[in-house]
């Protein structure tokens, strides 16, 4: 004990300690990624807090996947190269949304007057008949709240977009993400104009 007190107590030693602190302060801390969709389909509640995103370059479009469950690496990785999920998975119905859109209107740079219309692929694990596809304008069906970031691979992009719809039921969605982009290119996604 005597000699590990010692040795501490040396200037080497604690100039060491320093520069192994200046490091750690200095490496960039990991962006958090966090997501999330509530809301009603058909009158059923639902609130996912798990998601994946795939990005079109040629177009600068991405895609949102909220999910009930965790996705599995496999399925994230599938889900970038295809923006497809299926609606169905481990045995069981998925409860899930799907969001594809145009960030900036096709440019690199998100804007919130620039989304003009949402592709949107709903499915509730506890009603068949909530499911819904549409093709979704602003601002009679959604309402981009807040929306930044650069529609780039690798780029952040984080939003809100809220909205309803009366149609064979109420729905209604509160879509939150915070999510960097891949830089994988998806194989498809929404065209987004020039």
């Amino acid at each position: 004990m005597k000699m590990l007190s010692r040795f501490t107590a040396t200037p080497r030693f604690g100039a060491l300690l320093a520069t192994i602190g200046l490091l750690v302060s200095a490496t960039p801390a990991q962006a958090t990624e966090t997501c999330s969709a509530s809301g009603v389909m058909a009158g059923e509640r639902f609130s996912l807090a798990y998601c994946a995103v795939a990005f079109l370059p040629g177009e600068n479009s991405v895609t949102l996947w909220f999910n009930d469950e965790p996705i599995a690496k496999d399925e994230q990785a599938a889900f970038e190269m295809s923006a497809y999920a299926g609606t169905f998975a481990n045995g069981r119905e998925r409860t899930m949304v799907l969001a594809a859109f145009c960030p900036g209107g096709g440019a690199t740079t998100a804007a919130p007057g620039a989304v003009k219309s949402i592709d949107m692929g709903l499915n509730h694990a506890k009603s068949a008949m909530a499911g819904r596809q549409w093709l979704l304008e602003a601002p009679q069906d959604f309402k981009v709240e807040h929306i930044a970031g650069e529609v780039i691979a690798g780029g952040k992009v984080s939003g809100r977009i809220t909205g309803q719809r009366a149609s064979d039921g109420a729905y209604a969605w509160d879509l939150r993400f915070d999510l960097t982009l891949p830089t994988q290119e998806a194989a498809s996604g929404v065209s987004c104009p020039k």
